[in-house]
């Protein structure tokens, strides 16, 4: 086995092309680095209003909440299931949630819609991650608002105080809330009759119901829905329907990925460049290594070990760069939105073993073929280049 400092100083000798092979993967490497890093941002905001033991409830065959409509009629067959938890005043702990879309933005020609969600005041003993940060929880019949503090933080304006016309009037702030960093803190919450009052109308049917259940009872509550005829309702547990609302992480996924690819291929090419010269400079060192008995084999994997050493470089060099573009552009400050939902870039751990990965696989793969035809040169021709 030849060692791995012999590696590292034939690298050095030939610091300017393993540089520029070094930044062309980190390049890759910080693509996959900030691409990731949007993925786990979108997705911890969404998978964070989970809560443990959390059940949505929506109309049979409904994919979301906003296109959910249950009959009231049915919020009392449910309230009485056995397996719902109950508050410490023996109250089902079922929290009743309809919703409407509102434009936040004071520019006429600006659209900045968000998600109001109407709720009653078991809510916050359900979502037991909410929490007020200023002011108070809206009072029913008062026309009131508490918005998430990412929309407090996105719309400096929306802070307690301020009148927002939306409906039939004029509706006031009163509260600021957090959330664990969920998707709810970009959501508007009122009261669930003044939402149904004011913005639609009375009786309308419910959006969705939240139900805290009893420990070890979700599979007998979902088999008691599927076998009472009057209950058509699909309930599905928090963290797996904020999941599949995530679909667009694996748009943006994907659109990032065709990106990365095409560099990633302009990164091969690259390294295989760098790797032909320096075996086509080193015949005579390759026949010498022969003639010390190191074996084709041996030269073959010392080769490789040299561009994946190139490949890990390349992948700090690019975890470094990720995390320059991030602190120059503001993305680790900035709030950044996806339809109605505010989040912030986050470099997870998957987000840097992603980056270091893909520059890793590429220079291993762009090395490979030159260390082939390394291992390939005969003994006598290598000794005999001049």
């Amino acid at each position: 086995m030849i060692p791995i400092r012999y590696n590292l100083r034939s690298l050095l000798e030939r610091r300017t092309t393993s540089l520029m092979t070094v930044l062309g993967l980190g390049l890759v490497a910080m693509i996959f680095v900030i691409l990731f890093g949007f993925i786990g941002g979108l997705k911890g905001t969404m998978l964070n209003a989970a809560g443990e033991r959390n059940w949505v409830l929506l109309s049979r065959g409904s994919p979301d909440e906003t296109a959910s409509f249950i009959p009231h009629a049915l919020m009392d067959l449910i309230r009485v299931r056995p397996e719902i938890a109950t508050s410490d005043s023996g109250q089902p702990l079922m929290s009743p949630e309809i919703f409407a879309g509102v434009n936040i933005s004071r520019d006429k020609h600006v659209r900045q819609f968000v998600l109001m969600r109407g709720v009653m005041p078991i809510a916050i003993k359900v979502h037991r991650n909410m929490h007020l940060i200023a002011g108070h929880w809206p009072t029913r019949g008062d026309g009131e608002w508490a918005v998430g503090q990412k929309i407090e933080a996105r719309q400096p304006y929306m802070t307690i105080g301020t009148q927002m016309h939306y409906g039939r009037r004029n509706w006031t702030i009163v509260g600021v809330f957090s959330d664990e960093d969920s998707a709810r803190e970009s959501e508007i919450w009122t009261d669930y009759d003044d939402l149904l009052t004011d913005a639609q109308s009375p009786g309308k049917d419910t959006n969705s119901l939240h139900v805290v259940l009893k420990p070890g009872t979700a599979d007998a509550f979902q088999q008691a829905l599927k076998s009472d005829s009057r209950l058509k309702v699909d309930a599905v547990s928090e963290r797996d329907y904020y999941a599949s609302q995530t679909k667009v992480v694996d748009q943006l996924r994907s659109l990032g990925l065709i990106v990365a690819l095409m560099l990633g291929v302009g990164a091969v090419f690259g390294g295989m460049n760098t790797m032909y010269a320096a075996v086509a400079r080193r015949k005579r060192e390759i026949g010498v290594l022969r003639v010390l008995g190191f074996s084709r084999g041996n030269i073959l994997g010392s080769f490789v070990i040299e561009s994946a050493i190139l490949g890990i470089a390349g992948g700090v060099a690019g975890v470094v760069l990720a995390y320059i573009v991030a602190w120059g552009t503001g993305l680790n400050s900035r709030l950044l939105s996806v339809g109605s939902t505010f989040f912030s870039y986050r470099p997870t751990p998957a987000a840097i073993v992603a980056g270091l990965a893909a520059a890793s696989v590429i220079g291993v793969v762009g090395g490979f073929a030159p260390a082939w035809r390394a291992a390939r040169i005969g003994v006598i021709d290598s000794i005999r280049e001049a």
